[in-house]
């Protein structure tokens, strides 16, 4: 599995039509009045689908580091209790399987190493496939430290511990900068929703004020010109509070 793309549910699907399709109706009342703003609805679809997607794998990416960390855990103690390299591993899918199921991203991922493991295939070269599948730099860099060890001898132990508490401080002040941007972010979804609910106020409230902006080559241009302003504004403010370790 390659972790670096995501592939979008039937369900997320849906969610995504429905979310365009309700966009698109909007769009086409406040800012066209008219049917003709149904058109972005294919646009508006495909920049949902994308945005979904780069959700989707932040989402795997989150759950793969969280669960690669309790791998490193498990075969660091399995380590310590005098385990061989290649039963610490068997050990840590164990391990997983009874804390996140088999079918969890690293259970699925563990049972494929151990199974290739008893095929003599060397367990530096699955990390490496991992690390290659997964995008994540820790896990690359677990990998290619983990097969030079392997060369030349190295103290497992002290490198998985290493990697560990490098994995953990990392996922630590990432989780503490989301909950310091929480708030923003609902300040971000409340603003985002003004404008719309600006225009739609003036035309339930004070019918005929906005005519003028419709059904005519200046009023389209600027109210075109008003919406990618708007799309521009809505990507900078989450550009803004993307932030990632």
């Amino acid at each position: 599995m390659n972790y670096q793309i995501y592939k979008l549910t039937p369900k997320e699907h849906l969610r995504c039509l429905g979310m365009a399709a309700g966009l698109s109706a909007c769009i086409a009342y406040l800012f066209y009045d008219s049917g003709w703003g149904m058109l972005l609805f294919p646009v508006l679809y495909i920049i949902l689908m994308k945005r979904y997607e780069a959700a989707g794998r932040e989402r795997v990416q989150d759950q793969l580091a969280k669960q690669f960390l309790d791998v490193l855990r498990t075969v660091s103690a399995s380590l310590l209790a005098g385990y061989s390299m290649e039963n610490a591993w068997r050990e840590a899918g164990k391990e997983i399987a009874s804390l996140y199921g088999e079918d969890s991203l690293m259970g699925r991922e563990l049972s494929e190493i151990n199974h290739s493991v008893n095929l003599n295939i060397p367990l530096e070269k699955l990390l490496e496939n991992l690390a290659e599948r997964s995008g994540n730099p820790d896990i690359a860099s677990f990998a290619e430290v983990f097969a030079f060890a392997k060369r030349s001898g190295g103290n497992f132990v002290t490198i998985m511990e290493g990697t560990a508490n490098h994995i953990r401080a990392r996922y630590d002040t990432e989780r503490e900068i989301q909950v310091l941007v929480a708030s923003k972010r609902l300040e971000q979804k409340i603003m985002n929703a003004m404008p719309m609910l600006i225009l739609a106020y003036l035309k339930v409230t004070s019918v005929g004020f906005l005519d003028v902006l419709y059904r005519n080559p200046t009023g389209i241009l600027f109210m075109s010109g008003c919406l990618i302003a708007y799309g521009g504004a809505l990507t900078f403010a989450e550009k803004i509070l993307r932030i990632r370790m």
